[in-house]
């Protein structure tokens, strides 16, 4: 079993699930899935004790991260992409939905409206891409804050180059404080900065690599804060955080080794 999320801690924090019932039939389903596992994979090291609340599954649980996309390292780039403006360009890429705090994403874009240099390309959908996008149209944000919709994987390489540094939020929940977005080793494979409004796996993350600058979550002018900083450095300067993660990544992501992590477990 590999666990890339928490149930039932999950309806919680990403469905608003409070129903005392409904969180009991799941408990009882995933722990029957724990206790008739061989193996227990867990993609962040913090979801260890969530497990072990569930029944002695110590000797079962190995810590198995999500691998970076090596796509990022290919030298084909696609070339039809939207025009990105010029200036210092913040990338989100990935889902847009409720657990990555957009409220707040928006409101550190708004805490920077005057640095028009500044701007916030949102790459992806979701089920609060429509509510990002009128938000936009009503504060006044289309200047900063471009939406360019979804795309596919094959892409992302040439997009990742127009960025300055990458954006990684998520909400202060529980669950989401235990869990390390996929998206972060991926944006540490292309070799950007990363600038996050994060918790936990997250934060440790990008302070262990020291590939960023990183804020508590929901912390929105912290947030503004650090990327005006950041878009105060010096190429250099940025160009070395940038390598940070991505050596990490190399070092601790990679797809071979991690699979060849996998393959020991099978045998064993």
């Amino acid at each position: 079993l590999w666990v890339l999320d928490l149930w039932p801690e999950s309806l919680t924090s990403a469905g608003n699930i409070n129903n005392k019932l409904i969180l009991d039939f799941f408990k009882k389903i995933v722990t029957y899935i724990y206790q008739n596992s061989d193996k227990i994979l867990i993609s962040s090291k913090s979801f260890r004790n969530s497990i072990l609340e569930k029944g002695n599954y110590s000797s079962k649980i190995k810590y198995l991260p999500n691998w970076a996309d090596t796509d990022f390292l290919s030298n084909k780039k696609i070339d039809i992409i939207p025009n990105i403006p010029e200036g210092f360009n913040v990338m989100f890429a990935g889902n847009i939905g409720e657990a990555q705090d957009f409220e707040n994403i928006l409101k550190a874009a708004e805490a920077l409206r005057d640095c028009k240099r500044i701007k916030f390309i949102i790459l992806g959908d979701g089920r609060k891409k429509v509510w990002v996008e009128n938000y936009c149209k009503t504060n006044n944000l289309e200047d900063t804050v471009i939406c360019l919709g979804r795309f596919p994987i094959e892409t992302m390489s040439s997009f990742f180059e127009k960025a300055d540094i990458m954006l990684l939020t998520l909400k202060d929940e529980p669950t989401f404080n235990m869990t390390l977005p996929a998206k972060a080793q991926s944006y540490m494979m292309s070799g950007r900065p990363i600038v996050g409004m994060v918790n936990g796996e997250g934060k440790r993350l990008i302070n262990e690599a020291n590939c960023g600058l990183c804020v508590d979550a929901g912390d929105y002018l912290a947030l503004s804060e650090c990327i005006k900083s950041l878009s105060e450095m010096n190429s250099i300067q940025l160009k070395k955080l940038g390598e940070n993660g991505k050596q990490y990544a190399l070092a601790n992501f990679d797809k071979s080794i991690l699979l060849n992590q996998l393959y020991k477990v099978i045998d064993s």
